[in-house]
Formats: structure tokens, C-alpha cells, sequence
């Protein structure tokens, strides 16, 4: 739980509001306030999926998982889990 919140501080609290002032000053007044609003429907949507991970698969009854780990291994299974960051790496590879 402490993840999943320090987490969503970064995304509500990080670079995003930095870049607030300038973005506004880009797109003006009717662009900027639907962008924000956009983005903040987004920013709701992704705090659903995490914490429908965190009960898994039924929301009230299921197995609580506890990390990001956890929750990936519940999705995914543990062969994705160790096979993906090394085919994930193979897309990534500079040469």
C-alpha cells in the first residue's frame, strides 16, 4: 500500500506540475483546462486499475497482493515474469 501511494504522490506531485505553467502558456485557456481535465480523467482511470490489482480476481474475497511483483506474478503468471524482462530487453537493445 505504502508503494502504491508514493507512487500516485509522483504522478499527481512530479515533474507534470513543473511543466504546468509552460503548458498552459502553449496551448492558452480553453486548450490547457480540456488537457488537463483529459489527463486527469486518465490519472483516475489508472488509480482504478492499481487498486483493482491489489485484490485479485474478485475484488472483496480474492488473494491481496501486497506489491507490484506480486500483482504482475498474479496477472501474468511466473513464467512471463521471469521471461519478460529479457525479451523486453531485446526491443530495447541499442546497437
Amino acid at each position: 500500500m505504502f508503494t502504491a501511494t508514493t507512487h500516485i504522490v509522483t504522478v499527481v506531485v512530479g515533474a507534470g506540475v513543473l511543466a504546468l505553467a509552460w503548458a498552459m502558456a502553449q496551448l492558452g485557456w480553453i486548450a490547457g483546462i480540456a488537457v488537463m481535465i483529459l489527463f486527469a480523467c486518465i490519472s483516475v482511470y489508472t488509480y482504478n486499475l492499481v487498486a483493482d490489482c491489489y485484490r485479485f480476481p474478485d475484488p472483496v474475497s480474492g488473494k491481496r497482493n501486497y506489491t507490484y511483483m506480486q500483482a504482475v506474478d498474479a496477472y501474468l503468471g511466473i513464467i512471463i515474469l521471469f521471461t519478460l524482462p529479457i525479451y523486453s530487453c531485446a526491443f530495447i537493445r541499442i546497437d
